[in-house]
């Protein structure tokens, strides 16, 4: 999201990144595969976004004790700080966003959002390419 992209620009946070980060608040210590998993990205991209919140003091990964070959990642003291300016930020961007709604289709748009995400989350959930394609 461009809005959150550019918010973030002047805490070292890439395009994306802070979506990570989210996972990380409510999962901390998840394996990087999983976190890529979560998140629909592939483990190219996922490697590339930890990467750099690493770089930044971020988070830090840690071999997995069970899987010598994966990582688990893990928020630092920094990443945690960054919690409550990245959901001040996101907080702003939705109110910018629902500023012409009343408070019934707020309503409504959180009912339709929520079931929207679950579906989005249900393990194994992939939706077809072709049709994102359509959509961008």
């Amino acid at each position: 999201m461009e809005y959150m992209t550019k918010e973030l620009e002047a805490y070292g946070i890439g395009s994306g990144q802070h979506d990570f980060l989210l996972v990380l608040y409510h999962k901390d210590g998840i394996s990087q595969e999983n976190l890529a998993r979560m998140l629909k990205v592939s483990k190219a991209t996922s490697t590339r976004a930890i990467q750099n919140l690493e770089k930044e003091g971020y988070v830090y990964r840690q071999r997995d004790e069970n899987d010598l070959r994966a990582y688990k990642v893990y928020l630092t003291e920094k990443g945690k700080e960054m919690r409550d300016i990245i959901f001040e930020k996101l907080v702003s961007f939705i109110d910018i966003l629902f500023s012409d709604f009343t408070p019934e289709e707020k309503e409504i748009f959180r009912l339709l959002t929520r079931k929207a995400a679950l579906k989005f989350f249900e393990p194994g959930f992939e939706p077809p390419s072709e049709k994102l394609n359509d959509i961008q």
